[in-house]
């Protein structure tokens, strides 16, 4: 496989990012619908890992949030072998997925990064319909449609 740094720059080159490491092997890409991403080569551990800002959490929402967030989670049910987690220091919902380099090809990152964004993008969907459900005064419909219900995209697995 070509270097990282050189798969990772043609990657970007085809979807107009710049996608050039520094010296700590990450690079922050702007995303079209405002979220932040990051893509970090962590050489210790032979993986290329995606992380994405999903959002912050209102305090007064965190309960209903989390346990939604963790029941995806569970078992990557609906996050199709991403991980969900909780950024304490910025406070902010993300996203990640680590690749594992041992055997993967620059097709394979290409497609990762692909789904990833993909992913993301359903998922700050479904983030922000779990924050406004949350955010709901007592007593509302609960006969409205679930925003986070019907996510199970096949698509969106995330495989190399």
């Amino acid at each position: 496989m070509k270097e990282i740094k050189l798969v990772l720059k043609e990657i970007g080159g085809k979807h107009g990012l710049e996608m050039n490491l520094d010296e700590n092997g990450a690079c922050t890409l702007d995303l079209a619908d405002g979220r932040i991403m990051l893509v970090q080569e962590r050489p210790g551990l032979d993986e290329l890992d995606f992380v994405a800002t999903l959002g912050p959490v209102p305090e007064e929402a965190r309960v209903a949030v989390f346990t939604e967030l963790l029941s995806a989670n569970f078992y990557w049910n609906d996050t199709y072998g991403a991980t969900i987690s909780w950024n304490a220091d910025l406070e902010e919902a993300v996203i990640m997925y680590p690749l594992r380099l041992d055997d993967a090809t620059a097709e394979s990152i290409e497609t990762v990064f692909n789904r990833f964004i993909e992913l993301q993008s359903a998922w700050a969907e479904r983030f922000a319909g779990l924050i406004a459900k949350a955010q709901e005064p007592e007593g509302e419909d609960a006969d409205e449609e679930d925003p986070s219900d019907g996510n199970n995209d096949p698509d969106l697995i995330i495989k190399a």
